[in-house]
């Protein structure tokens, strides 16, 4: 039920057993009480040397608890009942990372070593998830290693190499916010929602690089500013571009949401360009209390809203019944396919070329 026997993940497992297996011999091997054994490592391995040195295995994992987390059990007076809430209450996430033995601290250091170093006494790190801290995420746990975790372990073993263990988890799957991925790209150029990527090279060909942004003037400030082209027209670099090509093919909808989509009569909203900027909080939100930045932000006035007919004031397409019914509107050799699919030249290529 859960997969851990399907034969892709047993030869997995098999291939990482036989991984871990190579570098034992490198791996350092601790007593109870944090000492390391007495261990023969090869001889090309040494503390400090140029060419291979001894492992220190870390691993990392990460916890939830709620508030209203414990027992079910509660002692009443008579002809009382104890009511529990039924959520489970603000929750608290905590990443920290293992060695063999304790967790990760830098307890061996003097107060004095610990003060110059402005390291912590842990390396554990506590977030209070929500809407307004947010969660946890991948870029999160890059932080954790580069600027706690990493920097404590240089402290205690200099000398030694570091062998980071995760488990797989999709929230731990992160990259760079210029990594050449098309899910980060939007059909037409500019737009704030649309990442600026690094270059990338065409053909397979290291040497013809591809620009994935240009140079243009803003309009308001006049102020020369850097934008994304596209995929559209990083297609028509590499002569693959098609007229009718759209992002997502369209989905099938029942009779009243075609009617919804073709009305003329609704009008759409606008946003101010204040307001298409990312929230800033300048303090802790709640759904009872907002900030003064969200109450501020509420009270735009350049801001048009949404004006539906009333024929659909009361309609939302979101979730319909009957769409869900409706059958695929086109499959992968369909005339309507995708960009994924007409241009897999560019998704490979880009892919590729990520370092």
């Amino acid at each position: 039920m859960d997969g851990h026997e399907r034969k892709d993940v047993v030869e997995y497992r098999k291939r990482f057993i036989e991984r871990l297996e190579e570098l034992w011999p490198y791996i350092v091997e601790f007593e109870d009480d944090g000492k390391m054994l007495n261990k023969v490592y090869p001889e090309d391995c040494a503390v400090g040397g140029p060419e291979r040195r001894p492992i220190i295995l870390v691993t990392h994992d990460e916890s939830t608890f709620s508030s209203n987390d414990g027992r079910r059990q509660a002692w009443t007076g008579p002809s009382r009942q104890f009511l529990r809430p039924k959520g489970r209450g603000q929750g608290i996430m905590v990443s920290d990372f293992l060695l063999p033995w304790c967790r990760l601290s830098t307890d061996t250091l003097s107060e004095q070593e610990r003060s110059n170093t402005q390291l912590p006494l842990y390396a554990t790190k506590y977030l209070e998830y929500g809407k307004a801290e947010g969660y946890w995420d991948g870029k999160d746990l890059v932080a954790h290693v580069l600027e706690v975790a990493l920097p404590i372990l240089k402290k205690i073993y200099p000398g030694y190499q570091i062998l980071f263990l995760f488990d797989n988890s999709s929230n731990h799957g992160t990259y760079a916010d210029d990594a050449l991925r098309v899910q980060s790209m939007s059909l037409n150029p500019g737009g704030l929602s649309q990442k600026l990527l690094r270059p990338g090279y065409m053909y397979g060909d290291p040497t013809q690089v591809q620009q994935m942004t240009y140079r243009t003037m803003d309009p308001d400030t006049g102020v020369e500013i850097t934008e994304a082209k596209g995929m559209k027209v990083v297609l028509q670099e590499r002569g693959l571009w098609k007229d009718g090509l759209s992002m997502h093919c369209p989905k099938n909808l029942c009779y009243n949401c075609k009617l919804y989509q073709r009305c003329k009569e609704c009008k759409a909203g606008t946003k101010c360009n204040g307001c298409k900027q990312p929230k800033m909080h300048s303090g802790k939100c709640t759904q009872r209390r907002k900030c003064d930045s969200c109450e501020q932000r509420r009270g735009c006035g350049e801001c048009r809203p949404k004006v539906r007919c009333p024929l659909h004031e009361n309609f939302s397409g979101r979730d319909c019944k009957d769409c869900k019914h409706q059958p695929p509107s086109c499959s992968g050799n369909s005339k309507t396919s995708t960009i994924y699919f007409y241009n897999t030249e560019l998704l490979l290529t880009l892919i590729s070329s990520v370092e």
